[in-house]
């Protein structure tokens, strides 16, 4: 079974999983949104990711004004503008999930009310929708500090890697 709701990707979780080689995690989400500013940031890192290998996921213009709380967490947190299209995406939307991965726009969209998840919510849903063993996902968040450019302390890399087992 797929997840149907609206579903907004940051660059982040797109990068870190191509770094890791599974970006087939992202097929398991029957639709993503991609806002063009964010669509060019991952083009930027990742040039060799082709939109056409990403079956499930769709680029969306500039979508919209931003409202004064989004401004206001978007000045105070200084969100990206791929951070604030996502979240302006988003806002508004009933069930909705962000995928990102950086720590303030994290918080922002949590303080919309938006559920957020990053690579590492990804990999471990994996498991769950029986896409990776226990055993791959444990080897890939193993080889986070030397293949990914994601940021995450090793004492918190540690304690993820020891609850899976």
């Amino acid at each position: 079974m797929t997840d149907s709701r609206l579903i907004v990707l940051d660059a982040g979780p797109i990068i870190h999983l191509d770094e890791l080689g599974c970006l087939d995690l992202l097929e398991d989400f029957a639709s993503l949104k991609i806002p063009l500013v964010v669509w060019h940031e991952v083009q930027k890192h990742r040039e060799q990711i082709q939109i056409s290998n990403l079956r499930t996921c769709e680029i969306i213009p500039q979508h919209s004004k931003v409202n004064f709380k989004l401004a206001t967490f978007a000045k105070s947190l200084s969100l990206d503008a791929g951070e604030i299209e996502a979240l302006a995406l988003l806002e508004g939307s009933q069930g909705a999930l962000f995928l990102c991965d950086d720590a303030a726009a994290r918080l922002a969209g949590e303080s919309l009310g938006i559920e957020v998840r990053g690579t590492i919510g990804i990999l471990v849903r994996a498991i769950r929708r029986g896409r990776r063993t226990q055993a791959e996902v444990k080897s890939l968040l193993e080889e986070i500090p030397n293949k990914s450019t994601l940021h995450i302390s090793r004492r918190l890399l540690d304690k993820i890697i020891k609850d899976l087992e």
